[in-house]
């Protein structure tokens, strides 16, 4: 059976990230030390991001203690969304393609703020963020939410995410899951599943 609505995840699968690469944009551009950005992301501010209780406004302030200097929201948001390399534009074609038979989403921890890293006129609709439902994956809470957003429950929804603890919590409410590893990999699920 074909799934009424599909989530993908987006860093690691459909925005590929390095965690080094932001420690070295920060270090760059604020003249820190990396033990201390790794200390910074380390730490409980991503998390409370991840959960909508900080923004961008706090990743200044925290910018700002760290450079001894002032640090804008706006910076902080680019420093924030350095860990990005390009968008993964072959699994964002397949995004395309899937919106003609389906429901085509995104399921993330990131902030909202990371749509500016979508290549152009690309969609997902809708875009269901942690921040927004006040719960992260793995959380059950999260899934429970993206259920409520969608409209759907278990096999009529199929998650595709590069973390193993997320693909079990899925597996845990009944969905239908990839773990992706490749493009190459998570095509052949597909076409398994009579998507393109």
């Amino acid at each position: 059976m074909k799934p009424a609505a599909i989530l993908f995840d987006l860093g690691g699968v459909l925005l590929p990230f390095d965690p080094e690469r932001r420690v070295a944009a920060i270090v760059d551009q604020l003249d820190v030390s990396a033990d201390a950005v790794r200390a910074l992301f380390g730490g409980e501010l991503p998390r409370r991001m991840d959960l909508g209780q900080a923004d961008e406004d706090d990743f200044a302030a925290a910018f700002s203690e760290l450079a001894e200097r002032p640090v804008s929201s706006e910076a902080a948001r680019e420093l924030i969304l350095s860990v990005f390399e390009a968008p993964n534009e072959p699994l964002w074609q397949v995004v395309a393609d899937l919106r003609a038979t389906a429901v085509v989403g995104g399921f993330s921890d990131n902030p909202a703020f990371v749509t500016t890293r979508f290549p152009p006129g690309a969609v997902l609709d809708p875009m269901i963020f942690s921040a927004e439902i006040g719960a992260a994956k793995p959380s059950d809470a999260a899934f429970v939410a993206a259920e409520t957003r969608l409209g759907c429950l278990g096999g009529a929804i199929l998650f595709i995410d590069d973390s193993a603890a997320n693909i079990d919590a899925a597996r845990h409410r009944g969905w239908d899951t990839i773990l992706f590893r490749s493009n190459d990999q998570a095509a052949v699920e597909l076409a398994g599943r009579g998507l393109p």
